[in-house]
C-alpha cells in the first residue's frame, strides 16, 4: 500500500514515521527545503497535554471585541481579516457555549494525553534527543478569579491522566528561582508534572530522517498543487514536479489543507491564527528560567532549549495568511517576558530576538480534523491549532490506525474530520 503524506511539519513527519514503521510504502511531500519550515519551526516548544483545551472558552466574545482595536492586547483581530473570518468566527463563538466548549475540551485533552504516551514511546524507540525537558511545567495566575477558573476547567474536564498540584510561593521559587523577583505578584500556580518541552524543529528533522532510514521517500522543495480522484476514490497528488499516484493520501498541510480540499467540494474550517516567537541567546550564568512557564494573563510561554537558548512565544492574531512581523506586536511579547523575568529584562530587550511568526491551523470548535474524508482513500491530519506539537504523536498513530483499518487505542468521538467534512461516502 503506497501512501502519500502532504506536509513535513511535526504532524506530517510523525505520521510518515508511524506509517513506515507499520511496513507501508510512504512518500512524504513537503513544499519547503527541510522539515518543520512552517508552523513547527519556532513554536512555543511546550508539550502541554493538560492544557490542550480550545481557545473559545465561554466569554470569548468579550475578549475579542476590544482586541479588534488595540495592538497591545494578547488577542488581536486585524479588521482586514474580517471578511474571511466571518463564517469561521460565527462557529468559533457558537462553540464557546459551556456545553459545547467543555465537551470539545475533553476531546482535545483525551487526544493530547494519548499523544504524550505515544511521544515517550517514540522517543525511547528511536533514542531521540531534541533538547527536551521532561520535568513538568508551571502555569501562573495573578488573581483568585483566574486561579479558580483554571481549577474549575480541570474539574470539568476530569481526565484522570492530568497530573497537577497547587504550588505555593516558596515552592514556586524553589522550583524556578528565576521567578523570585515576581513571586509575590503571583496569586497561585499549578505544576503539571507530565508536561514537557523541546525543539519541534529538531524533532521533525529527526523523525523525517528515521522515516527515510526505514524506507520512506522524502520529497522536499515539492509543492502539492492538487488532489485528483477517479470514481469517487483518491488516485493522484499533483505537484509542481509531477504527479504521484498512490493508494491513499493524508493531508497534514496545516493551514494549506483547506486549499487542497476545496476543489474536491470539501470546506475544511481551518483558519490561520498568527503567533509570535523570539529565541534569545543566553549565557550559562544568566538567570533564565529552566522550567517551561505559561503566563496566562499576558498569553505567552517560555521554554529553555538546551544550555544557550530561551524561547518566548505567544499572542494570538487573526490576520489571515499574513506572516509579516509587526514590531508593535513583537514589542508586546518581549515586554511581557521582561515583566515576568525582570532579572533577564536587559537581555530580553537588547538581544537580537530572532523574531518569527507562524500560522496556527485552528478549527472553530478546537479539536483537529482527523481521519477519512468523503473521498475514499483521502485522509486528513490537520487543524491542531496551537497543539500540533502536543498532539502530533497521538494524531499520527490514530490516523495511521484509521488508514490501515486498525481499531484506535482511544475513542475518536469529537476528533474525526467527518464532523465538518461530512460522513465518508457522501
Amino acid at each position: 500500500m503506497h501512501i502519500v503524506v502532504i506536509g513535513a511539519g511535526v504532524v506530517g513527519a510523525t505520521t510518515a514515521l508511524s506509517l513506515v514503521e507499520r511496513g507501508l510504502d510512504v512518500t512524504l511531500v513537503e513544499r519547503a527545503g527541510e522539515p518543520a519550515d512552517g508552523t513547527s519551526k519556532a513554536n512555543g516548544s511546550g508539550i502541554t497535554p493538560a492544557h490542550a483545551e480550545p481557545w473559545n472558552a465561554p466569554g470569548s466574545a468579550y475578549k475579542l471585541l476590544p482586541a479588534m482595536l488595540r495592538k497591545d492586547r494578547p488577542w488581536r483581530v486585524n479588521p482586514t481579516a474580517l471578511p474571511g473570518l466571518a463564517h469561521w468566527g460565527f462557529h468559533f463563538l457558537r462553540h464557546s457555549s459551556a456545553r459545547r466548549y467543555y465537551a470539545n475540551a475533553r476531546h482535545c485533552v483525551r487526544l493530547a494525553m494519548y499523544a504524550k504516551k505515544c511521544m515517550v514511546a517514540l522517543r525511547e524507540r528511536h533514542a531521540l534527543d531534541y533538547q527536551q525537558f521532561t520535568e513538568g511545567s508551571l502555569e501562573l495566575y495573578y488573581s483568585a478569579a483566574e486561579f479558580e477558573q483554571a481549577a474549575e476547567l480541570r474539574r470539568r474536564i476530569d481526565d484522570p491522566g492530568i497530573e497537577l498540584r497547587t504550588v505555593g510561593r516558596d515552592e514556586l521559587v524553589s522550583l524556578e528561582p528565576a521567578l523570585a523577583p515576581v513571586a509575590d505578584e503571583v496569586h497561585g500556580s499549578l505544576l503539571f508534572s507530565n508536561h514537557e518541552s523541546g525543539d519541534a524543529r529538531i524533532f521533525s528533522r529527526l523523525v523525517s530522517e528515521r522515516a527515510a532510514a526505514l524506507g520512506a521517500k522524502t520529497l522536499f522543495n515539492t509543492r502539492a498543487t492538487g488532489l485528483e480522484r477517479e470514481a469517487g476514490r483518491f488516485r493522484v497528488v499533483a505537484t509542481e514536479q509531477g504527479d504521484i499516484e498512490a493508494d491513499a493520501c493524508i493531508v497534514a498541510a496545516g493551514c494549506d489543507t483547506r486549499a487542497l480540499l476545496s476543489p474536491l467540494g470539501m470546506k475544511a474550517p481551518i483558519y490561520p491564527v498568527k503567533g509570535y516567537s523570539a529565541t534569545i541567546e543566553i549565557e550559562p550564568d544568566d538567570p533564565a528560567p529552566v522550567m517551561p512557564l505559561l503566563d496566562l494573563k499576558r498569553r505567552f510561554v517560555t521554554a529553555r532549549l538546551g544550555p544557550n537558548r530561551l524561547r518566548i512565544a505567544g499572542l494570538a492574531e487573526f490576520a489571515g495568511f499574513d506572516t509579516t512581523i509587526d514590531p508593535a506586536r513583537m514589542a508586546v511579547l518581549l515586554k511581557g517576558a521582561a515583566e515576568l523575568l525582570p532579572a533577564m529584562a536587559d537581555r530580553i530587550r537588547n538581544s537580537p530576538p530572532n523574531a518569527w511568526t507562524g500560522l496556527r491551523p485552528m478549527t472553530p470548535d478546537g479539536p483537529p480534523l482527523l481521519g477519512p474524508t468523503p473521498v475514499e482513500g483521502l485522509f486528513v491530519n490537520s487543524g491542531h491549532g496551537a497543539m500540533g506539537w502536543t498532539q502530533a504523536c497521538g494524531s499520527a498513530e490514530l490516523v495511521s490506525d484509521l488508514v490501515t483499518g486498525t481499531t484506535p487505542a482511544i475513542a475518536t468521538e469529537g476528533l474525526l474530520a467527518e464532523r465538518w467534512l461530512g460522513p465518508k461516502g457522501k
